[in-house]
């Protein structure tokens, strides 16, 4: 195992910069559930990257063009507001007439050409939103994103992809729309100018592509929910075909990682609808749970309000990297705010015991021990195991593969895996925890080394807590 994982750490990192697209919020929009999945991942992958020492840089990809804001633009002239409910009523009525998903549509490509008044709405549209937006992904403890290249960044050079799908005789019209035919690879026609002369979202992924490669990005990671698979794999066959993509590290690489449904209840989240469960919401929600609970168990808790802040998030953050991305999940308060079982929390809770144990101690802690491939051994304390039980021989061997977990996490992009490590570890530490003294240890050996595996379990976990973008408490 351990020869495995130091084959995938030491793959080379100097293949290139990565870029790292996640988050997209919608201007104009609540951030939804689905939102926090891909800051929740993304977050997480890019930690982990940082961690493996690639050169990875992030970008939020704003969704701030595009027909959706033909829709925004009526809603604004129609009711002189702009929100969640009249985005939903306007769709309502769009779905009873056509002529209003005509009328919206002919707003956009007014927008597109210059129209004053609706790039004046647009502007302010979007202004409004990038401010929440930031906000949100700042208290929702998000790296700093070194990009901000929203699709509205991309009209100047959308332009000179279409030169280029001509000059490759890629283009053709049909039924007055610009495509192209992607059906001899399964992938049906996938539409780059739209009959009614607007742009779509595919072109200005091509764009966004090309851009990155000319900013001497070698890969483009999309963390994007598994319904847009169709559009990645017609962007990456079109890729291919204009010379712009080629064998894996020669010519750019593009990965979707793409990932399920959270529903609640079993109802999947809409924007359009109206039925959505907002990021906000839910983090309210997790943090008046958490409240409660502090209050129950720990009413005189200093710094009660950053700990509940710092525990809900770790609850809403870990339940989802527990999960394979893969797959479609249903949320669920209990397991997500269990203290004793598979949580945010419980990690958190075990990294504030050790700490208490180290807090607790005038012992000196030098030399720590050694860990890794090789050096995975205690001294010798006596014994067949020298002095050592099978469970503290397992913390220190879970503390010490460390990094060796980031890099099989990384290698398919499933945070999942390293998530499950650091449970395994919580695990073994609290099994250790009630089966070995260690304040009250007689023999000074003994208590010398337990202190050191507690010092070097903790911060193992709290390395791991910050790769998964939550913070490690000292006292809970």
């Amino acid at each position: 195992l351990l020869s495995i994982n130091y084959q995938l750490l030491t793959k080379s990192k100097d293949s290139g910069k990565i870029l790292l697209e996640y988050f997209q919020p919608n201007i104009a929009k609540p951030l939804h559930v689905g939102h926090m999945r891909t800051a929740i991942i993304g977050d997480c992958l890019k930690r982990m990257l940082l961690h493996l020492g690639h050169h990875v840089e992030s970008d939020t990809h704003m969704g701030d063009w595009g027909t959706q804001f033909g829709f925004l633009i009526l809603a604004h002239k129609k009711f002189g507001e702009v929100n969640e409910k009249r985005y939903a009523e306007l769709n309502a009525e769009a779905e009873k007439d056509p002529s209003v998903r005509e009328h919206a549509k002919q707003e956009f490509v007014k927008l597109e050409q210059g129209d004053k008044e609706n790039r004046k709405i647009w502007q302010g549209l979007v202004e409004e939103s990038v401010k929440k937006f930031l906000n949100f992904a700042q208290n929702f403890g998000l790296l700093p994103f070194d990009h901000h290249w929203p699709e509205s960044f991309y009209e100047d050079k959308m332009p000179d992809i279409v030169i280029k799908l001509k000059s490759k005789k890629l283009l053709k019209l049909s039924q007055g729309a610009q495509v192209v035919n992607l059906e001899d690879q399964g992938l049906g026609v996938a539409i780059i100018i739209k009959s009614d002369g607007g742009t779509t979202y595919l072109l200005r992924d091509l764009a966004t592509f090309i851009f990155g490669k000319q900013q001497g990005f070698a890969k483009h990671l999309y963390v994007v929910d598994n319904r847009q698979s169709l559009h990645y794999k017609q962007l990456f066959a079109i890729l291919k075909l204009m010379g712009e993509m080629g064998v894996r590290g020669v010519k750019g690489e593009g990965i979707h990682i793409d990932y399920g449904f959270m529903s609640f209840k079993g109802e999947a989240l809409s924007t359009r609808k109206g039925n959505i469960v907002k990021a906000s919401d839910l983090l309210a929600e997790a943090e008046a749970k958490v409240a409660k609970i502090i209050a129950d168990k720990n009413p005189d808790l200093k710094n009660k309000q950053e700990v509940i802040r710092a525990v809900a998030k770790a609850a809403l953050k870990y339940f989802d990297l527990k999960h394979n991305r893969h797959s479609d999940i249903e949320f669920d308060w209990d397991q997500a705010l269990d203290f004793e079982g598979n949580s945010g929390p419980y990690l958190q809770y075990t990294y504030a015991r050790l700490a208490s144990i180290l807090r607790k101690t005038s012992t000196p802690l030098n030399p720590p021990l050694k860990g890794g491939k090789e050096e995975n051994s205690p001294p010798n304390l006596g014994g067949d195991r020298g002095g050592i039980s099978s469970t503290e021989h397992r913390v220190l061997f879970l503390s010490s593969i460390f990094t060796e977990k980031v890099a099989e996490a990384i290698e398919d992009y499933l945070p999942n895996l390293f998530a499950n490590y650091l449970y395994e570890l919580v695990s073994a530490v609290n099994k250790f925890y009630h089966e070995s003294p260690v304040l009250q240890e007689k023999d000074e050996n003994k208590k010398s080394f337990r202190l050191q595996l507690v010092k070097k379990a903790k911060e193992a976990l709290g390395k791991g807590l910050d790769l998964l973008g939550i913070k490690a408490l000292d006292e809970m």
